[in-house]
């Protein structure tokens, strides 16, 4: 012989019968002061972060580029017929010793220069 067992009739423990026993609703312990101070710490810490990295994304800390650092454009020139290093170095310096502006020149094109060349102006 075989015995089933219903599992509706079986009492349980916290069941009177059929009818449930209500339980006591525990109530959790406040927070103390260090979990306060923690929770206030952690959304400082965010919201310090969050106006660094919007400071930081917008460049409010950028600064000027002082006038020893500003950077030039190269230039370049293309060579005409009957122009030489010497002739082009003068139409970029009109006054004054250009014989280092044309061994610049001759540094940064090579010495032999073509019609239709073109060259950088250092």
């Amino acid at each position: 012989m075989t015995a089933t067992i219903d599992p509706l009739l079986v009492t349980r423990p916290g069941l009177v019968g059929t009818i449930p026993v209500r339980c006591q609703a525990t109530r959790r312990p406040a927070p103390s002061q260090a979990v306060f101070r923690r929770r206030r710490m952690v959304v400082a810490a965010v919201a310090v972060f969050g106006v660094a990295s919007t400071l930081l994304v917008t460049g409010a800390f950028a600064t000027e580029p002082s006038p020893q650092i500003v950077q030039t454009v190269p230039r370049s020139h293309v060579v005409e017929s009957g122009q030489t290093l010497w002739s082009i170095a003068r139409q970029y310096m009109p006054t004054g010793n250009i014989s280092e502006f044309v061994a610049e020149l001759a540094r940064v094109n090579g010495v032999d220069i073509e019609v239709g060349q073109i060259i950088r102006i250092p």
